[in-house]
């Protein structure tokens, strides 16, 4: 008898271990990752042109890619129907030509060929190096049937612009002394919007979340911060590409006398998703009545 209850105990002992492994393995898969992956600045020596995917497969129907090209040098780029692809300078000079018009790029720029515009081409002058990243993403049915019927204000051939350019707004989750300014607003683009988030430390971006979209940051120059995401933590520094855990609860902090400064780039799910940027209150206004706890970037 007593052989049989030793054999019970050993048996609901062996259990009880198995259960809490398994929870614990549980517990482990659940911790959201936030992804993180450095742009390569350095060309490879007697090279004049390098490219690297980035975040491969991260983003739905999204194809990212860092590229560098060393002048003298010229890149022709034909774009492919039913695609829509973003080009985000972030260091160095030189020129892009979309059929008669012409823009002189330097860092901290973007470019979206679209319309009629089918082929760009960019240019590098001798002695410099131009990085950039280039999104190329899949538009479905629907997007494509948004494009046709968006305000004829917002319908370019090329849309350009710097982000020092661009209109600042304000939210309630960050402190009087961060700047934030909307690279690509609404309604342009289907389901996908981009902006800019600058301070110096000590400070921080709010807690929030936004379940309704895939969010990406790009360091941008000196950027040095710390990204949470419910439980996890990365430092995030300049020329970085981060994945922001969707759904998760996030925020980030600066440290006394460094930068925050990076990119944000909105990947929204559905097309009703995209209804919450109407939270963003132009700086100029002089309001700034989000909702405590309103979803912010």
């Amino acid at each position: 008898m007593n052989a049989i209850k030793i054999s019970q105990l050993k048996g609901i002992y062996f259990y009880f271990v198995l259960a809490i492994i398994m929870m614990s393995c549980s517990t482990k898969s659940t911790k959201p990752k936030i992804v993180v992956q450095p742009l390569q600045m350095e060309v490879p020596a007697n090279t004049q042109s390098f490219s690297e995917e980035l975040l491969a497969g991260e983003i739905a129907n999204t194809n990212i890619q860092h590229l560098a090209l060393v002048g003298s040098n010229k890149q022709s780029i034909t774009l492919k129907e039913g695609y829509i692809n973003m080009f985000i300078f972030i260091r160095g000079y030189g020129s892009l030509q979309a059929d008669t018009l012409k823009y002189n790029i330097e860092p901290e720029s973007i470019a979206i060929p679209m319309g009629k515009t089918k082929h760009i081409q960019i240019e590098v002058p001798e002695g410099e190096e131009l990085h950039y990243l280039q999104f190329t993403k899949q538009l479905s049915a629907q997007d494509l049937e948004d494009l046709k019927n968006f305000p004829e204000e917002n319908q370019y051939d090329l849309f350009f612009t710097r982000f020092a350019d661009c209109e600042p707004y304000t939210e309630k989750i960050k402190s009087p002394n961060t700047t934030s300014r909307t690279v690509l607003p609404a309604d342009i683009i289907p389901r996908v919007s981009l902006g800019t988030v600058e301070a110096m430390g000590p400070d921080e971006v709010g807690a929030h979340s936004h379940p309704m979209l895939d969010q990406l940051f790009l360091g941008l120059t000196d950027n040095e911060v710390i990204v949470h995401a419910d439980s996890a933590s990365t430092t995030f520094k300049q020329y970085e590409l981060l994945h922001i855990p969707i759904g998760s609860s996030h925020w980030v902090s600066v440290d006394e006398n460094k930068r925050m400064y990076y990119l944000w780039m909105d990947f929204f799910l559905t097309k009703e998703g995209q209804e919450w940027l109407k939270t963003h209150k132009p700086s100029n206004t002089g309001t700034n009545d989000y909702p405590q706890n309103e979803d912010a970037q």
